[in-house]
């Protein structure tokens, strides 16, 4: 066993040593024993609490793989060590780190690689979805989460932490779908700093609120064909041929000429604020044309552009230009709809109700999760009162029930 000797000098402000077999003494006033494990690969499992006279505060001197490290603050808020007794209990800290193999002193300080601050930003330059998705991912992290948890260690969030960040949000009066949002974005990032080992775990969040999925504004087929009547020719395929699929505004707008093969149509990929990507499920999809669509794709104007639905110039329509085209033809007939529902939701909801069942449904419009797709089955409070309404004039009601046996 060894033991390691510490003469402190008066002042307690430095410390010499002697060492023999796996145990440290130190000698500051009275003599003091600390545990010490036996040498692990050159990692020295001492250290000690000195005082600098300067700076006035306490700092941990620590000899690990071949070198000396002063560490000034605790590695979980990265507070100075102003008394001692708290220098003494992050030492005891520090040791038992190095004895589990979980030592690095980079993680003591505030630019620590695991530190919040420096690990979301990480994890926005690595971090692979739709620019939207990512710009959203990006305000949530420089705007909030950052702001909030600073320096902190990354490894050490507790569910106080996350409890106390979602009171925060709520105190700044954000909307509760908005906090959920802001809460799901930080429970993404540590489940990828899970994936990769660089937490051991994520932390229980509090029960997030879900935003109810309610039935989307849609079209009937008659409002869609007054809509189209109100568009000019020229413009007309690109509307009729998404509504008819039931596509994303950024879906139909990449289509390609290579997507149109076998009497096919092919969605490979998508318009994200003007950058085309893959969906954005990320699943290829097609569809069997019908003689109605064909008739559609007829109509294009040519071009030699490589897409399918260009504007006078060859170039594909941006949703800028879409809605400068749809926004006339809905003053025009009186019908307000924006034009991702009127393209993406209106088939949804004409499917449903002409009686098909929800996997029909959720097969056409390419959903992965079967709960998107069950909102189209959702009826608003109107339509319902309208129903009983319409029910009472067919059907009155006497105001006697009739027990039949």
């Amino acid at each position: 066993m060894n033991l390691i000797i510490h003469e402190a000098k008066s002042k307690g402000t430095a410390h010499h040593a002697n060492y023999k077999d796996g145990q440290e003494i130190m000698l500051q006033n009275r003599p003091q024993i600390s545990y010490r494990a036996p040498n692990q690969g050159g990692e020295f499992m001492g250290g000690s609490v000195q005082y600098h006279k300067p700076a006035k505060r306490w700092y941990i001197d620590i000899y690990w793989k071949g070198k000396h490290h002063k560490l000034w603050k605790d590695y979980d808020s990265f507070q100075p060590f102003i008394t001692k007794t708290r220098a003494l209990k992050y030492l005891g800290i520090l040791q038992k780190q190095i004895e589990d193999h979980d030592f690095d002193p980079r993680y003591w300080k505030p630019d620590s690689p695991v530190s919040v601050r420096k690990y979301a930003m990480g994890w926005l330059d690595e971090k692979e979805v739709d620019y939207r998705t990512w710009r959203d991912y990006k305000t949530d992290v420089t705007k909030y989460i950052i702001p909030y948890f600073k320096s902190k260690d990354i490894r050490h969030l507790k569910a106080k932490d996350l409890k106390n960040f979602m009171k925060w949000l709520n105190k700044k009066g954000l909307a509760p779908d908005t906090v959920t949002h802001k809460m799901s974005t930080l429970k993404t990032m540590l489940k990828d700093a899970y994936r990769d080992e660089d937490i051991k775990r994520v932390p229980p969040f509090p029960v997030l609120k879900r935003k109810t999925l309610t039935r989307p504004d849609s079209l009937t087929i008659e409002q869609q064909d007054a809509l189209i009547n109100a568009i000019p020719e020229r413009h007309r395929p690109i509307f009729e041929f998404g509504m008819a699929l039931g596509l994303r505004v950024g879906e139909v707008r990449a289509i390609q000429k290579d997507c149109l093969r076998d009497g096919k149509v092919y969605i490979e990929r998508a318009f994200s604020d003007n950058r085309l990507k893959g969906t954005k499920t990320g699943l290829e999809r097609s569809y069997e044309l019908t003689e109605y669509e064909q008739d559609i794709l007829t109509r294009v104007k040519f071009n030699l552009s490589p897409f399918v639905f260009t504007r006078d110039d060859g170039k594909p329509y941006t949703n800028k230009n879409l809605n400068h085209i749809w926004d006339p033809a809905c003053k025009k007939t009186g019908i307000k709809i924006k034009l991702q529902n009127a393209m993406r939701h209106s088939l949804g909801c004409q499917l449903v109700d002409a009686g098909h069942d929800l996997d029909l449904v959720r097969e056409q419009l390419g959903h992965t999760d079967i709960r998107t797709t069950k909102r189209y089955a959702r009826r608003s409070d109107r339509t319902l009162t309208e129903a009983r309404e319409s029910g009472r004039k067919v059907l009155p009601f006497s105001g006697r029930i009739v027990d039949e046996k």
